[in-house]
């Protein structure tokens, strides 16, 4: 009998102490006492909870991942749109300087303009041939404009 008073609130005893902490009640690392502490205090049924609140947060957070890796390539394609633009406005007014040259060129074999006008015309392209030169392969609007500017005076 008294080993009876001894064992039974010693079981007691450890099976409360390890039915406190559901992060122990893994099933593969459990021995008898504290997998009857789990059963008992609802260890198992928590640690089953806390994993399934941790698949509910890692789910959401896929879910947001792709939301932002879904948004950061719609942004991409839109600037690479608007590079391809600016290229083309660039190509424009490329050919725009190289029609202008040649109008230039006639002008001087057929001395439709005054020296004066062939000067300006001529400080105007050297101008825009500068400015061109500093300008790359990703423009910006500004270059653009500049750009267009010049040869707008022309």
């Amino acid at each position: 009998m008294k080993f009876y008073q001894f064992i039974i609130p010693l079981t007691s005893f450890m099976i409360l102490t390890n039915c406190s902490n559901p992060q122990s009640c893994d099933p593969d690392k459990t021995n008898f006492f504290s997998g009857l502490g789990c059963s008992v205090g609802n260890g198992y049924n928590k640690r089953s909870q806390n994993l399934n609140n941790q698949l509910q947060y890692e789910q959401q957070n896929a879910v947001n991942q792709q939301q932002n890796a879904a948004q950061a390539h719609s942004q991409s394609i839109k600037l690479q749109s608007r590079l391809e633009q600016r290229r083309n406005q660039l190509t424009q007014i490329d050919n725009q300087a190289w029609a202008i040259r040649k109008k230039l060129q006639d002008a001087r074999a057929n001395h439709s303009l005054t020296q004066q006008q062939l000067n300006q015309k001529q400080k105007l392209l050297d101008n825009y041939n500068a400015k061109r030169s500093r300008v790359n392969d990703d423009p910006s609007q500004q270059d653009l404009n500049a750009l267009s500017a010049i040869l707008g005076k022309m």
